[in-house]
């Protein structure tokens, strides 16, 4: 699936360290519409999102089982963070990968859940 809206999301969360809680309303409901049976935006409050506990739930949620990688480098300013969602821990087959990079932490996270719901979900 393409979604120019979506993707703009993605690239928000991505650059953006300064997100405001309607920018986080805009993200739970592209949640809820990429993943219907797992996001309800009336139990996730947008100004929770912005916690790596809330993007970790989440991602959790929507994809259980998988593999989690983060990687990452804090410094003074902001981090450099990278996640990684994969089906498979061990081999390099996997169908679909999610990948999220951000200076914050939950962010690469939720950018992760993002871009591996959006290649898995049917147009």
């Amino acid at each position: 699936m393409k979604d120019p809206e979506i993707d703009i999301l993605i690239a928000e969360l991505e650059r953006q360290t300064d997100l405001t809680v309607a920018d986080f309303d805009g993200i739970i409901h592209a949640l809820a519409f990429l993943l219907p049976d797992t996001v309800d935006p009336a139990k996730i409050p947008a100004d929770r999102l912005n916690t790596t506990d809330a993007a970790m739930h989440i991602a959790d949620d929507a994809f259980p089982n998988w593999a989690v990688h983060i990687r990452g480098r804090a410094n003074d300013k902001d981090g450099h963070w990278r996640c990684t969602l994969r089906e498979n821990d061990s081999r390099d087959s996997d169908a679909f990968i999610g990948t999220g990079r951000s200076p914050i932490l939950g962010q690469a996270v939720l950018a992760a859940v993002m871009r591996l719901a959006m290649v898995r979900k049917k147009d």
